[in-house]
């Protein structure tokens, strides 16, 4: 069977899961969940968009950040940590991943086995994966990888103490900084096969101005990663448009 019809069977396959799969978190009447509020340390490994503009938010809302940079000490990244302010840092990212509880690892796909390594130990930590493939052919995204295993699921084979939750990969970094680009709600689906983990980072979500949404365990992130192939589907015949999802949850 050729790429592109294992990549639809895929897709339906995900729509299938769209029916049956969601999970509502309680919300209150403020739209928080109904968990104690938490101030998280969190470790961001990258100064790109998505680590920069999440790290930012976060520490505006009162979270402890630090940047794990493979040059912490640069102008670059001291510049970034001077714009963020609110008491961020930066350090290496072995440092930066053993001083915090929650790890975000907003990086290429193909270095997630070099930087899991170069972290250390990392039982009982909670890593936050935002990664898509983003390779094509021609104007398809291809993912050139085994399609029964996942990048959150590759990121939890490296790092079996840790628990992992897929996240943050089905939107735009500038959605993350306005959510109003979109006219309306965004949802950030999340993934994981621990639900006080799934729990956590549905808080980090709600701290982005987004609307989380529990879809599954851990083997579902498969489906948040073709979620991504809608999308360059949809800019192949819409050239210069996006579109963001919002899932809304009904009863039966």
């Amino acid at each position: 069977m050729g790429g592109r019809a294992v990549n639809r069977m895929r897709l339906m396959g995900f729509f299938v899961f769209l029916a049956t799969g969601f999970v509502l978190l309680p919300f209150g009447p403020s739209g928080k969940t109904q968990a104690q509020d938490q101030t998280e340390t969190i470790a961001i490994i990258g100064t790109g968009n998505v680590g920069s503009t999440l790290g930012k938010i976060w520490a505006e809302a009162g979270h402890r950040i630090i940047f794990g940079s493979r040059t912490p000490d640069s102008n670059r990244v001291r510049q970034l940590i001077d714009q963020i302010g609110n008491g961020a840092t930066a350090t290496t990212q072995m440092a930066a991943a053993q001083q915090a509880a929650i790890i975000l690892i907003p990086v290429p796909p193909t270095a997630i086995p070099e930087v899991v390594d170069a972290l250390g130990e990392l039982s009982g930590k909670l890593i936050i994966d935002p990664t898509n493939w983003w390779e094509f052919e021609g104007n398809w995204a291809v993912s050139p990888r085994d399609p029964r295993d996942s990048l959150a699921e590759q990121v939890q084979a490296l790092a079996p103490g840790a628990t992992v939750v897929k996240a943050f990969n089905t939107l735009n970094y500038a959605v993350m900084e306005n959510p109003s680009l979109s006219g309306g709600p965004v949802t950030v689906p999340i993934t994981s096969n621990d639900p006080a983990a799934r729990e956590r980072v549905a808080r980090l979500v709600e701290d982005v101005g987004l609307e989380p949404l529990v879809v599954g365990p851990l083997a579902a992130a498969e489906y948040l990663e073709e979620m991504l192939r809608l999308a360059v589907a949809f800019r192949e015949i819409n050239p210069g448009v996006a579109f963001d999802y919002y899932l809304r949850v009904r009863s039966n």
